[in-house]
């Protein structure tokens, strides 16, 4: 299965001391992890911005990413105008491309993308706050 690590979720996955994040940390390590991404300039800012653009290329080289074509993000995008209640349509947009049903997050400021990425019209997927959710991270069924 793969994932979305978003933006606000960096510093925790990046702090080795956060148990939280443990369960993420090391389901992407092991045989079945991979993060969904695309090139988009919103999605590299972000990446930049949260010092986790040099993972990019060691998750591509190891087989953890799965890229989303930009055309096909960019499309699903600009389908999500007016759609959405957060101001995340590039997550929601990554998710529906990807297959993603399952969103790395953290609550604080971000309960309108949670809302967007359980909504059953939308992604209908889950949300992946704690270790407590780490029945969440299952095989790996991204193609």
């Amino acid at each position: 299965m793969c994932i979305i690590l978003d933006t606000n979720t960096f510093h925790r996955f990046k702090n080795s001391d956060d148990m939280d994040m443990e369960p993420v940390r090391k389901w992407l390590n092991g045989r079945y992890g991979k993060i969904a991404y695309s090139a988009t300039q919103k999605l590299k800012n972000e990446w930049d911005a949260g010092g986790m653009r040099h993972l990019i290329d060691e998750w591509r080289r190891a087989g953890k990413l799965k890229l989303v074509p930009l055309d096909e993000h960019r499309e699903k995008e600009a389908e999500l105008k007016g759609k959405t209640r957060s101001d995340d349509k590039h997550i929601v947009a990554l998710a529906l491309v990807a297959k993603v049903k399952v969103l790395v997050s953290y609550r604080e400021g971000d309960s309108a993308l949670f809302d967007d990425f359980r909504d059953r019209h939308l992604v209908g997927g889950k949300v992946y706050t704690r270790k407590t959710h780490a029945h969440l991270l299952t095989k790996d069924t991204c193609p």
